[in-house]
């Protein structure tokens, strides 16, 4: 009988709590409807009050991603903010549907069992010693999250990582057991933001930048103009996992042993595995030599079309893979901030923080930056970038900022959250591990924070210019 009790007492706070999100939200959207802004259309505060009610949603997780995006496109048109056909033109943006070929690229790389088999040979090849298997962990996960979704490589290497860790004989409170999965997470965070396929925040930023100022970033500037901050966050990254680790004396030999073990398991590499090999690497090749001409969207559905002629893909395994929410929840951001661009509600938004007096747009750079990269501990970095990019482009323009620069001072920013899991999956899945606990988290993940936020600023004013991008 207690047991029931208290069951009903948990839901019932529970849903108590869900409403008060829900009336705050309400609070917000009906505050910014009502506050003075002169000057400010009716159509702009309308989406400005749909905005509001998205970034506390996001900020929250009160409803699930996916979920807000079908709030949005709901209240966009109902609300009177903008129409319902232009609202899902929006949505309809390029960006989405390179989304949604990347995605289901992925899928092939997995089933397949190439994502694994690299993953083993890695490990085995460069594991033998405590320093050196942390190396090769933190170097692969960062190799792979160039080229597959980041939290499906941490989703992927969870498993190798926990039983090397079990193998080595190190327990829950241990210090390798620590170092394994932050160096797994540090790399697959630290990598993603390489080229245009680590996460799906690189191709929502394109189509925010794209709708709003016409503006362009190739496969190939993206990846020129991230490196520097990559190869550097890596070392510092292995610089600390190295501090981390020592004094602890760790044994391999069980470890090694279950790595050749997975080895011999998977036997021959199969045709499909070449098949799908050979296709990713055409289709990499494609998106730098033609993607800005073809779009590097055209370049995914034609890779992704090879792929089932050739059957290496099966829609079985994509409709299981693929995560259709997220496809929407872009979508929905890339209509929200256009409505923000149309509507005038993005310049009345910089036209009161102008009203700061900040008269440096070096200082606007990097305050830009720290809001990214703040916002991003916070909530899911799409969401941060869905929330900030569109204000920080209506500031580019006003500043005289290349909307290019800024859209990478927003959206790399974003992608590096090392403190808390709520940021990212892959930080995430570390703790969920058990040999990880999130002060540990907080406490070294500070570093990459700040020393990331630091290089990004020196890397965008020194290194930018000599390859072409000034801002």
């Amino acid at each position: 009988m207690w047991d029931v009790i208290q069951s009903w007492l948990s839901v019932s706070l529970f849903i108590k709590k869900r409403w008060v999100g829900y009336l705050i939200a309400a609070g917000i959207y009906g505050l910014i409807l009502i506050l003075p802004m002169p000057g400010v259309e009716t159509e702009a505060r309308l989406c400005l009050g749909v905005f509001g009610v998205a970034v506390f949603l996001w900020g929250t997780s009160l409803l699930p991603l996916p979920v807000t995006a079908i709030l949005v496109l709901f209240l966009l048109p109902f609300s009177g903010a903008v129409s319902s056909q232009d609202t899902y033109a929006y949505f309809g943006n390029r960006a989405v549907f390179f989304i949604l070929g990347a995605f289901i690229l992925s899928s092939p790389i997995l089933r397949s069992g190439l994502s694994t088999r690299i993953a083993l040979a890695v490990v085995s090849r460069f594991g033998n010693t405590p320093a050196k298997l942390i190396g090769s962990i933190l170097g692969l996960s960062a190799v792979l999250s160039c080229f597959i979704s980041a939290h499906a490589v941490a989703a992927m290497l969870f498993p190798i990582v926990l039983e090397v860790v079990r193998a080595s004989g190190s327990k829950p409170g241990g210090r390798f057991g620590l170092v394994a999965f932050l160096a797994l997470a540090w790399g697959v965070v630290i990598g993603s933001n390489t080229t245009l396929l680590g996460g799906a925040r690189g191709p929502l930023a394109l189509g925010i930048l794209y709708n709003t100022t016409g503006d362009k970033i190739t496969f190939l500037q993206w990846t020129i103009w991230a490196a520097p901050l990559v190869i550097l966050l890596l070392v510092v990254a292995y610089g600390l996992l190295f501090v981390m680790l020592q004094g602890e004396e760790v044994s391999l030999k069980g470890a090694l042993r279950f790595l050749e073990a997975r080895n011999n398991q998977l036997g021959q590499i199969s045709q499909r595995e070449k098949l799908t090999a050979g296709l990713m690497v055409g289709t990499i090749a494609l998106w730098v030599a033609v993607g800005d001409t073809w779009g590097l969207e055209t370049v995914a559905f034609l890779s992704v079309s090879v792929a089932f002629i050739i059957g290496i893909a099966q829609w079985r395994e994509v409709e299981e893979d693929v995560n259709w929410g997220v496809v929407l929840m872009y979508g929905s951001a890339i209509a929200l901030s256009a409505s923000l661009e149309t509507t005038g509600a993005a310049s009345a938004l910089t036209q009161l923080l102008l009203g700061a007096g900040i008269g440096s747009p070096l200082l606007i750079f990097g305050i830009v930056v720290l809001m990214a990269l703040t916002l991003t501990e916070f909530m899911s970095n799409a969401a941060a970038v869905a929330a900030l990019l569109p204000v920080a482009l209506a500031l580019a323009q006003k500043y005289g900022i290349d909307p290019r620069a800024i859209t990478l001072g927003v959206v790399i920013p974003a992608g590096l959250g090392f403190m808390l899991p709520v940021s990212t999956p892959a930080l995430a899945i570390a703790v969920s591990s058990g040999f990880v606990r999130p002060p540990a988290v907080i406490r070294w993940g500070i570093w990459l924070d700040v020393i990331g936020y630091l290089v990004f600023l020196g890397m965008s004013k020194f290194y930018w210019p000599l390859v072409g991008l000034k801002w």
